[in-house]
């Protein structure tokens, strides 16, 4: 639990906001335990399509073993909420406050980072530039749209009911009172950290990654993030069907609904009038995502849906 404590008039400096960069960060939790996420089902598995061209060896180092991420990925005041903007304030940041930042969050700096060549900050802002054009641009207008409406329901709840009350409705990870804002941080429960605001703005950001809510967990510029609504919805196209199925393609989407509770590759080959090594192309795909698993049963080898693929396959049409 991080409790903020607020000086009089820290309330009107309490500002919502979408920022880009603190999601890419988040974002970092469902790349390790996309069960967890299961709302953001289909962008995980367009995220796996080009796994293998991201840098995962600098991403797995910037997510602690109970999911921190280092304060880097915070928004900044007087830093516009752009990626491009957010992304050349990390690259003229002084070497030791990040690699600090980095140790402090995670326990240890990627080794790529601490290799000879270009500056930390470059070479960190390139690994992170290159996950946003993979893995967050194609979908990022749908997810900005998701969080810019939550911020304008606070904004509406801001003018009819003030800062506390919207402050309370973010979810039952945040509690607002008089003089304190307290956000209970998975992982973190036997903790008790007190912060301050010192006068300072405190942005307050919705996320479609955080299962309850989260604040820098050193006296960083002050931050709450909450769980964002509308996330139900989010991958609707404009006719009302599930866009999931267009990330995945259709054709991957017969397959992994077909399987049922379990299905031979045979005994799809023959469903689909295609060839068995075709059929087991596409589940060695689908495996790939995490979508589907194989087990043996006598000589044949059935596939099933993980717990991720039943969300995914769950798409109307």
């Amino acid at each position: 639990m991080a409790r903020y404590q607020l000086e009089p008039g820290d309330y009107g400096l309490v500002r919502f906001a979408v920022s880009p960069l603190t999601e890419l960060g988040n974002s970092l939790r469902a790349l390790r335990a996309p069960a967890s996420y299961p709302l953001q089902a289909p962008w995980y598995a367009a995220a796996c399509r080009v796994r293998d061209q991201l840098p995962l060896d600098v991403l797995s180092g910037l997510i602690g073993p109970n999911f921190d991420t280092p304060d880097l990925f915070n928004p900044r005041v007087g830093v516009p909420l752009t990626i491009d903007a957010q992304l050349a304030y990390l690259r003229d940041q002084d070497l030791r406050a990040l690699g600090a930042d980095i140790e402090f969050a995670v326990g240890g700096i990627p080794r790529r980072l601490g290799s000879s060549g270009r500056s930390f900050g470059d070479r960190l802002a390139d690994a992170l530039a290159a996950y946003w054009q993979l893995a967050f641009e194609p979908h990022w207008p749908r997810m900005r749209a998701t969080l810019e409406a939550d911020v304008a329901h606070r904004a509406r709840s801001l003018a009819a009911e003030g800062v506390i009350a919207t402050l309370n409705g973010c979810g039952p990870g945040v509690r607002a009172e008089s003089t304190t804002i307290t956000a209970h941080i998975l992982g973190h429960a036997h903790d008790d950290l007190t912060l301050y605001t010192r006068g300072r703005p405190m942005f307050v950001v919705p996320s479609l990654f955080t299962l309850s809510s989260s604040t820098p967990l050193a006296d960083s510029d002050p931050m709450v993030v909450y769980r964002s609504i509308g996330q139900r919805s989010m991958w609707l196209d404009t006719s009302g069907l599930e866009a999931g199925a267009g990330l995945l393609s259709a054709h991957r989407l017969r397959y992994l609904r077909a399987l049922g509770s379990g299905q031979s590759t045979t005994a799809l080959a023959t469903r689909f009038g295609v060839s068995p090594s075709a059929a087991n192309q596409s589940l060695r795909a689908l495996a790939a995502q995490g979508l589907v698993r194989a087990r043996r049963s006598g000589r044949s080898v059935i596939y099933e849906r993980t717990a991720l693929g039943d969300q995914l396959a769950d798409l109307r049409t």
